[in-house]
C-alpha cells in the first residue's frame, strides 16, 4: 500500500476544488525540481485548471533540454487568490518565487521527501522515504486515475516523472531506490517516458569544459583519515575553465565513490563570500544532520547548506573538524 495515503487523498481533493495554480521548486533546479513540477504543470493542464509555472533561476547546462517557454519568473505574475504548489521545497526560504506570491496564495500545498521540510503549509504531503518528490506526483497521479475513473499519464508526463526519479536515485545507484521507484520506472516507460534521450541529455552530455575542470578539481582532492575526501573548488577555477557555477554538481559523487571512504564533501565558491558544501555518505553518518550543524539539511545520505561571508579554506576547517566529530561520536 502507498504510504502517507490520507495525505495524497487531501492533496487531490484540493487540486480537484481549487482551479487556479502556481507551481514552483527550490533554488538551483535540479532534475527533480523541474520534472515534479513540469509533470504537475501539465497534469493541472489536462484537468483543465489555470496554471502558472514560475521559477525564479535558470536550469543548469545539462537540463536545458527540458526548457518549455511556459517557465516563468515572479516579475511577471500579478495573481492573487492561487494555491501555490510547492514541490521538493525543504524549507519556505528556499522556495524560489516572490514571497508576495506566497503571501498573496490562498492556500499553499506542500509536497515533498526531505527529512529536514519545516511543514510550512495547511495542506501537505510529505514522506521523507520517497524516493524523489517525482514518485510522490506519479502517486497523487495514480490515486487522481484511480479515484476520478480518467487517463492522465502520457508521453510528456511521464517523460518529466522520469528525470525527476532518475536523477534523485543516480540512475537507480542510490540506497532511496525502493521496489517502488522500479515499479513506477516500468510504468512510465510503458506509458512512453523518453529514457534514451533522458539519460543521454542528462549522463552522457557533458561539456569539454566540465572535464577540464573536473581534471584540475581531482588533481586537488584530499582523503582525511582515509574515510572523509574533500573537493574544492574556487570561483577563480570555473573562470579559467569557462564553466558555470550550477554546470558542476556532477562533480560531487566523486567524492563519495573512493575505495574507504565513507563521506565525501564537495566546496564550491559560487561568489566572493558565499560558499555552498555539498554532502554524501555511502552507509552510515547522517548527512542531514552533518549539515543542519551549519544551518542546512536535505537527506540522510545527501545534503548540503551555505556560508555567507567565510573564506572557502575556513569553511573547510569547520566542516573537517565538524566531520571528524561525526566519526569519533559514531554518527
Amino acid at each position: 500500500m502507498t504510504r502517507n495515503i490520507d495525505e495524497i487523498n487531501n492533496v487531490v481533493e484540493n487540486l480537484q476544488k481549487s482551479d487556479n495554480f502556481i507551481v514552483t521548486s527550490h533554488v538551483s533546479p535540479d532534475g527533480d525540481n523541474i520534472g515534479s513540477s513540469m509533470a504537475m504543470f501539465y497534469f493541472l493542464t489536462k484537468l483543465g485548471k489555470k496554471v502558472r509555472y514560475v521559477l525564479d533561476d535558470d536550469y543548469p547546462q545539462n537540463l536545458l533540454f527540458l526548457l518549455k517557454e511556459n517557465k516563468e519568473k515572479s516579475i511577471d505574475v500579478n495573481d492573487s487568490g492561487h494555491t501555490v504548489i510547492a514541490l521538493d521545497s525543504g524549507s519556505y526560504e528556499r522556495i524560489c518565487i516572490d514571497k508576495k506570491i506566497l503571501e498573496n496564495a490562498s492556500k499553499i500545498i506542500c509536497i515533498d521527501h526531505h527529512i529536514t521540510n519545516g511543514e510550512y503549509s495547511e495542506v501537505k504531503y510529505i514522506d521523507t522515504k520517497a524516493s524523489s518528490t517525482s514518485e510522490m506526483v506519479y502517486n497523487i497521479i495514480s490515486e487522481y486515475e484511480k479515484k476520478y475513473s480518467v487517463s492522465i499519464f502520457d508521453e510528456l508526463i511521464s517523460t518529466y516523472l522520469y528525470v525527476g526519479l532518475v536523477t534523485d536515485t543516480g540512475n537507480f545507484q542510490y540506497s532511496n531506490t525502493e521496489s517502488s521507484s522500479l515499479t513506477m520506472a516500468a510504468r512510465l516507460l510503458g506509458f512512453g517516458a523518453r529514457k534514451d534521450e533522458i539519460i543521454q541529455q542528462i549522463f552522457q552530455n557533458n561539456s569539454l569544459s566540465y572535464y577540464k575542470i573536473l581534471g584540475e578539481a581531482l588533481n586537488g582532492l584530499e582523503v582525511v583519515d582515509g574515510h572523509i575526501a574533500i573537493i574544492s573548488v574556487t570561483k577563480a577555477m570555473m573562470e579559467r575553465n569557462s564553466i558555470s557555477y550550477d554546470d558542476i554538481d556532477a562533480i560531487t559523487p566523486y567524492t563519495r565513490d573512493i575505495n574507504g571512504v565513507e563521506l565525501g564533501i564537495f566546496i564550491k565558491e559560487k561568489s566572493m563570500r558565499e560558499i555552498k558544501v555539498s554532502f554524501r555518505s555511502k552507509n552510515y553518518i547522517d548527512c542531514s544532520k552533518l549539515a543542519s550543524e551549519f544551518g542546512g539539511g536535505g537527506h540522510i545520505r545527501a545534503a548540503g547548506c551555505t556560508f555567507i561571508d567565510e573564506e572557502l579554506e575556513v569553511v573547510k576547517s569547520k566542516i573537517i573538524e565538524k566531520a571528524k566529530e561525526y566519526f569519533k561520536n559514531g554518527k
